[in-house]
């Protein structure tokens, strides 16, 4: 008889052997950009380069060298661990798409992690004949500014036969296409859902928020307490204590004053993190901003299969997107929602997460899925993988009746004199053209009784003509 431990022996060197024979042929990262400083971006405090707790930054957002070091992390992460999957040796575009958001902090984020993935790579140098390469203000600028030309051709020379002087190589960032992030931005009746869902749990932040910090920091920043009971206002006072913390700036003032600062740094990532997965999406509307990012998801992995093992433009190895904690946090959220994985409550800089496509063979393939390099999915078969999110997505005709327009929205977070001021408009309006009548009517009568009593006063015998004009008793 065979016993346990040979079939458990058994098992683990069948597993180790088909292990073996996965072969990684694809993977999508989404990173947010690395550490920065504070933003004014929605309503947020900077005022000439100082946040609210007197930090001077002068930029406004910008990455941070902390943050650049966490993507250059990254980048290293991805030569190790992909080295077999692209040739970091020779920057092949067709391997790689890359995508950012319009900002300095991402498009500095994806540099760092490209430097470290790419960094051992040079450009081929010129041929002799490719040395002799033709320029058109070589034709002009001997006679306009030769100093300026001698200049320029003593430094090309040092160069000799490479392209550059540092001879690296650019490599290709382009732009999202339209409408695969952000998109819960034009959800007109968003606003009303949220704060259906989220409005006690924020109204007991505050209440936390008044219990433990309220003393010292409405002294600290010269603020009553109701400034801390404004939504975007609280989303700035924790973002920026966070991009404060952790770009290790001096907060010994703070500490001073008698602020806990680790205990409010906690506070700072639960609140945002609130605000990120409960807030800005949850579990529910996390279907409606990533249907077509994880479209695209898909659409990638779908076209690797089709060509595999060619590499075209159309079928990448990998594609990396570089966006923020509102790009990487409803990605996290709606897998959580699609596969009950679970999910970081807080989006730190350079959070990411890594979809990895595995060819098993026989036509079979697989997917792993990490958060933070936590494996959250493991090994779950394509179609399983890919059947399970197309039944979470949502169709355009349903975000159009869930979004609604302007016109739909039944619930405002408005003041009611903001709410009716078009009406008191109207009545203030009206009212002003009645009293105006009715002053201009007064005076008219008015200076007409005016007349006829000087015309009386002018002819008595016109006011005994009108005292007897009475018709006479009939008898």
């Amino acid at each position: 008889m065979v016993s346990n431990t040979f079939i458990k022996y058994f098992f683990l060197c069948l597993l180790f052997k088909l292990s073996l024979n996965r072969q990684l042929i694809f993977v999508y990262e989404h990173a947010r950009h690395g550490a920065r400083g504070p933003s004014s971006g929605f309503a947020s405090y900077f005022d000439k380069g100082y946040d609210e707790y007197k930090i001077f930054w002068g930029t406004d957002g910008e990455l941070s060298p902390i943050g650049k070091r966490q993507h250059y992390y990254l980048g290293v992460r991805n030569r190790l661990r992909y080295g077999d999957l692209l040739d970091f040796k020779n920057y092949n575009p067709m391997e790689i798409l890359i995508h950012t958001t319009d900002y300095n902090r991402t498009h500095q984020s994806i540099m760092s992690e490209l430097y470290g993935m790419y960094e051992d790579i040079r450009e081929t140098n010129l041929t002799d004949e490719e040395t002799n390469f033709n320029m058109v203000n070589d034709v002009y600028m001997p006679t306009s500014n030769k100093q300026l030309y001698t200049q320029i051709k003593d430094e090309i020379k040092l160069i000799d036969k490479k392209i550059n002087k540092i001879n690296f190589p650019i490599l290709n960032v382009h732009t999202f296409p339209s409408k695969r992030i952000f998109l819960v931005d034009d959800c007109i009746k968003l606003n009303n859902y949220r704060l259906l869902k989220v409005g006690d749990q924020v109204r007991e932040y505050y209440k936390e928020f008044d219990d433990k910090f309220s003393r010292i920091l409405t002294s600290f920043m010269d603020k009553d307490n109701d400034y801390f009971h404004s939504y975007d206002n609280m989303k700035s006072v924790t973002d920026h204590f966070i991009c404060d913390y952790d770009n290790k700036k001096d907060l010994k003032p703070l500490r001073l004053r008698g602020l806990n600062l680790e205990e409010f740094y906690d506070y700072s990532k639960r609140f945002y993190g609130h605000f990120i997965f409960n807030y800005f999406v949850d579990e529910y509307t996390s279907g409606l901003e990533e249907t077509h990012l994880m479209q695209d998801l898909l659409g990638y992995m779908d076209r690797r299969i089709k060509y595999y093992p060619e590499t075209t433009y159309k079928a990448p190895k990998m594609v990396m997107d570089c966006g923020h904690d509102t790009t990487v946090g409803p990605i996290a959220r709606f897998i959580d929602s699609t596969f009950h994985v679970g999910y970081h409550k807080f989006c730190e800089f350079a959070c990411n997460v890594y979809f990895e496509l595995f060819f098993e063979g026989n036509g079979k393939y697989s997917v792993d899925y990490y958060l933070d390099d936590e494996k959250l999915i493991d090994g779950m078969d394509y179609d399983e993988f890919k059947s399970t999110l197309q039944m979470n997505f949502w169709n355009d005709t349903y975000m159009d009746e869930f979004c609604g327009t302007r016109e739909d929205t039944n619930i405002e977070n408005k003041s009611k004199i903001e709410k009716y001021s078009n009406l008191l408009l109207a009545i203030s309006i009206v009212s002003t053209m009645l009293f105006l009548i009715f002053i201009t009517s007064t005076i008219v009568i008015f200076r007409r009784l005016k007349r006829l009593q000087k015309k009386i006063q002018e002819n008595p015998l016109m006011d005994k003509d009108m005292e007897g004009s009475e018709l006479p008793a009939l008898t």
